[in-house]
């Protein structure tokens, strides 16, 4: 790795650190950033310059720090490597193309485009530029991930036959608000099968490889929801929802391997405040990971590794702390934590640790075909 840090210019970082425009990037993609030794930022670009300028001061950035209103602005910077964009998904093709287009690396949030077409136009951009890129499913870079993955790939329990996941979308609201509508529609690229499957889609993927054939089921049974402005007034009492809340998919994947990813939204916790629960069954073992029911992305404690292998009665519980981690990366908050390993992989070129433009194309296609029925 080159001393010199990379030079980042940030669309998107917002005044909020919870909820709304440009709390993710703040939230998360911040203290990430301001953390490592690997990263320097060096422009800001937001809705207006104004807002730019706003949340230069709001996070006290260093007054160097360029503010820009516009994607084409912050893309024309020479002062920038690498532009990281975290808004919603819908607006993610206009922001990020000129970057593409100036030449520039791209960092992006998943879902990287709002349709396959977008994602599909913004892929082979990258690819004629001859950039690198990386989009936003941070649970690659989680331990456990990596942990199963050398599992899998090293065959401790032989060859996989089966895979079934069960997991749950819990704790949705009843309410919501003018900026999450997004969220409501199967249309919208950015809502429950894109957004909350897909996340856990690319780290199944990852792991054991995508489908070959796949036949699914979407159901919306919440189909109206409450909508509010942001002071909480009534806007809409039976807001349409049309993003599913019950996602059932089987099928085989290229390798032959039999798999099904079933997810249910619940409005409360589950019964056993488990979110995701994963088989992995081979020849000579299974695997078994399970995760709280907050995002599968956020690695969150209490994610475990149950493994059996052989004839063997007793069931091993897998460590898979990184403890080779750096102490920057480590120290950051849990939101924060996935995103910085990403952040340190891209520095040191292990591509094996984020997902690429082209790998979400592979997700997008898998993700397609289950909106499809079939694939």
């Amino acid at each position: 790795m080159s001393s010199t840090p990379i030079r980042v210019g940030f669309i998107g970082l917002g005044t909020a650190t919870s909820t709304g425009p440009g709390a993710w990037g703040a939230t998360a993609h911040l203290p990430a950033l301001l953390s490592s030794p690997k990263y320097k930022i060096v422009a800001l670009a937001n809705s207006s310059v104004a807002s730019a300028e706003a949340s230069i001061a709001y996070h006290k950035l260093p007054s160097s720090v360029k503010a820009y209103g516009t994607p084409e602005g912050i893309a024309a910077d020479p002062d920038v490597d690498l532009i990281v964009c975290s808004v919603v998904v819908t607006k993610h093709y206009i922001l990020i193309k000129p970057a593409l287009l100036a030449g520039k690396d791209v960092y992006v949030e998943w879902p990287l485009g709002a349709s396959t077409a977008e994602t599909e136009e913004l892929t082979t951009l990258a690819k004629e530029k001859g950039v690198k890129t990386v989009v936003g499913v941070q649970a690659r870079a989680d331990p456990l991930v990596m942990k199963l993955k050398e599992l899998v790939d090293g065959g401790r329990i032989g060859r996989v036959v089966s895979s079934t996941v069960v997991g749950a979308f819990a704790g949705f609201p009843a309410t919501w608000t003018q900026d999450t509508t997004v969220y409501l529609s199967i249309d919208s690229g950015g809502n429950s099968l894109t957004i909350y499957y897909g996340h856990f889609l690319d780290t199944f993927i990852n792991v054991l490889g995508t489908f070959d054939t796949l036949n699914s089921l979407l159901k919306t049974d919440r189909k109206t929801g409450i909508l509010v402005d942001a002071a909480g007034d009534l806007v809409d009492p039976a807001y349409p929802i049309t993003s599913p809340d019950h996602i059932f998919v089987h099928g085989t994947l290229n390798s032959g391997v039999s798999a099904s990813i079933n997810f249910r939204a619940i409005s409360g916790k589950t019964v056993s405040g488990t979110g995701v629960r994963w088989t992995i069954t081979g020849t000579e073992g299974e695997i078994e990971v399970s995760s709280p029911e907050v995002g599968w992305q956020y690695g969150m404690p209490g994610q475990k590794i149950l493994m059996r292998t052989g004839d063997k009665d007793e069931v091993e519980e897998v460590d898979f702390t990184d403890k080779e981690e750096k102490q920057y990366v480590s120290a950051v908050g849990l939101l924060s934590k996935n995103p910085a390993r990403i952040y340190e992989a891209f520095a040191e070129g292990e591509k094996n640790k984020y997902a690429t433009f082209e790998d979400a194309m592979d997700v997008n296609k898998v993700l397609d075909g289950i909106k499809k029925g079939s694939l």
